[in-house]
């Protein structure tokens, strides 16, 4: 049996829609570090490219994506990791990747979180509003203006973070402001880009591990609850990326209420399953940015929680549910 049918045969049974494009990425590498493989990542200016490696060090599977968990998930449907229902479904929910050029427009090289943070503080600032709900496998951004009104709705994204770089370029005005904004402010996928930087991806003690490679050598590594903010990390480590996330990252991580890296579970499995659950109940969920991602949760137009977060949304939504007890109370779940 080759590398790529033992982790469909681990899988079986396992994969579910309420888990979504993240929980399901997370879960499909877990299986192949567990077998020896892992995900290597690489930016380019229209956004960033990845192979899944086998036990023996072979590619199995390439892809290409806004930033690095998209492409990651991208590649494990072209490598065949899934059953043909779902393949066909998460191909359905990948729809970002058919704006990766606009996105990569704006600032380009599988960078999202900078322009999703500026794209967050101008609706905001002008009255308005961004909400995220799930859509099939995976997560829809709107942005709402301050009459109520969609001004734009995003393709079917990964996560929340992704969903919001590819809606931008649907607000076209919004996207020229940002591109004009963010023209001169350093880069760092371009920095990693033109020093041939890989981004090494796999499991190690029930937490991803991110190593940044190159050449040959490791010069950064970090373990952490998901793919995305492993890496961000990782690149603190290496040194390539600016203290002031350095310094939120890990103060986020001293009074994170869930701590899901100590315990072996995904924040996007979490946070989805979460998601599915308020909506089922009538909470809605919209984003804005403060210091740092935060969510606000709401029924009947009441907020019932609030949370703080890392690189996404998705661990807002955790740390409210954690933290809040209206909306612990709502959704009846412990805390995870």
């Amino acid at each position: 049996m080759d590398f790529v049918s033992r982790v469909r045969k681990t899988l079986e049974g396992k994969l579910r829609i309420e888990d979504g494009n993240c929980g399901t990425t997370h879960k499909v590498l877990k299986e192949i570090s567990l077998l020896g493989g892992r995900a290597v990542t690489w930016e380019q200016p229209d956004g960033v490219r990845s192979s899944i490696m086998d036990d023996k060090g072979n590619v199995v599977g390439r892809g290409e994506g806004i930033t690095w968990p998209p492409a990651i998930l991208f590649a494990l449907v072209e490598g065949g990791f899934f059953p043909r229902d779902i393949e066909s479904e998460l191909t359905k929910s990948l729809q970002c990747i058919l704006d990766m050029e606009k996105v990569a427009d704006i600032y380009g090289y599988g960078r999202v979180i900078t322009p999703v943070a500026a794209a967050y503080n101008e609706v905001w600032n002008n009255g308005g509003r961004v909400a995220i709900r799930r859509n099939s496998w995976g997560v829809e951004v709107v942005f709402i203006d301050k009459d109520n009104r969609e001004m734009a709705v995003g393709p079917i994204s990964y996560c929340p973070t992704c969903g919001t770089a590819a809606t931008i370029p649907r607000a076209p005005e919004l996207a020229a402001r940002i591109k004009e904004k963010l023209k001169d402010k350093r880069n760092t996928g371009k920095d990693k880009f033109e020093r041939g930087m890989e981004n090494h991806f796999f499991y190690k003690n029930d937490r991803v591990c991110c190593e940044i490679v190159e050449n040959g050598k490791v010069i950064g590594r970090a373990l952490r609850c998901c793919i995305a903010y492993a890496c961000v990390v990782a690149e603190v480590h290496a040194g390539i990326a600016g203290p002031k996330w350095g310094a939120l990252f890990k103060e986020y991580c001293k009074i994170c209420p869930v701590k899901l890296c100590r315990k072996g579970k995904s924040t996007g499995e979490e946070a989805n399953n979460l998601l599915t659950a308020m909506e089922k109940r009538n909470i809605t969920t919209d984003v804005r940015m403060n210091t740092y991602i935060t969510s606000l949760s709401k029924k009947d137009g009441e907020l019932i929680g609030k949370g703080i977060g890392t690189v996404c949304a998705f661990s807002s939504l955790l740390y409210a549910a954690a933290k809040c007890i209206q909306l612990r109370s709502e959704i009846e779940v412990e805390r995870v």
